[in-house]
C-alpha cells in the first residue's frame, strides 16, 4: 500500500502511480521478514552516482580551484568536456533510471509529482549539454567561448540525481527502522495466554 495515497494497493512491491513512493506493507509481521530491496537498490545506485560526480564537480569546477587553470591547460577544455560526459553518463541514465521510470508514469497516469520534475530537469539539461558538446556550431557565436565550446550542465544533471538519491535512500532507511521498531513491540507481546473464569476454572 502507498503511505501516502491508502487507496493504491498492489499485490506485490512496487511504486505509487500517484506519487512515485515505493509501497509498504499493509501488515507488520514479528518475524523479520526480507531485506528491503529497494533501499538496497537505491543505496547501491547512490554510491555508484556519488563516486562519479565528486570528480564530475571537481572538473566542472576548475575555474575556482587552484590548479584547475593548469589542468585545463594539460589536457584541453575540449578534453576535460569529454571527460564530464563519461563521469556524468552513468550517474544520469543508469542511477537515475528509476526517477525516469516514476517521471513516465506520472505523465501517463496523469498524477504529476516530483518525479516528473526531477525527469524533466536532469533530461533537459543532460540532452543540452550533449547537443552542446557534439554540436556547438548550432549555439550562436555569443554562448561559445574563446576555445569554440558551449558550457553545458552535466554536472549539475549528476549532482540532482546524487542528492536526490541520497534523499531517497534517508527516506527508505527511516522508514524501514520504524517498521523494525514496530516488529519489536510485536514481538514483546505472548505467545499464548490465560483465562480464568469467575470460578476459578482456567
Amino acid at each position: 500500500v502507498c503511505p501516502m495515497h491508502p487507496e493504491v494497493v498492489r499485490p506485490q512491491p512496487g511504486t505509487c502511480p500517484k506519487c512515485g513512493m515505493a509501497l509498504e506493507l499493509r501488515t507488520v509481521t514479528a518475524d523479520g521478514g526480507e531485506e528491503n530491496a529497494e533501499y538496497e537498490n537505491m543505496r547501491r545506485r547512490f554510491v555508484v552516482a556519488a563516486v562519479l560526480t565528486v570528480p564530475l564537480v571537481l572538473v566542472a569546477m576548475r575555474d575556482l580551484m587552484p590548479g584547475g587553470r593548469l589542468l585545463e591547460s594539460l589536457t584541453g577544455p575540449g578534453t576535460l568536456m569529454w571527460l564530464e560526459l563519461l563521469l556524468a553518463t552513468p550517474v544520469v541514465l543508469w542511477a537515475g533510471w528509476p526517477f525516469f521510470v516514476r517521471g513516465v508514469q506520472s505523465v501517463a497516469n496523469r498524477s504529476l509529482n516530483m518525479f516528473t520534475l526531477i525527469g524533466l530537469g536532469v533530461s533537459v539539461a543532460y540532452l543540452y549539454s550533449l547537443v552542446a558538446l557534439l554540436a556547438p556550431g548550432l549555439f550562436p557565436a555569443a554562448m561559445r567561448t574563446a576555445h569554440g565550446m558551449v558550457p553545458g550542465y552535466l554536472e549539475a544533471a549528476a549532482v540532482i540525481v546524487t542528492l536526490i538519491l541520497l534523499g531517497q535512500v534517508l527516506e527508505l532507511r527511516a522508514r524501514s527502522r520504524t517498521g523494525a521498531a514496530i516488529k519489536a513491540l510485536l514481538g514483546l507481546a505472548p505467545k499464548t495466554a490465560r483465562k480464568l473464569l469467575d470460578g476459578g476454572e482456567e
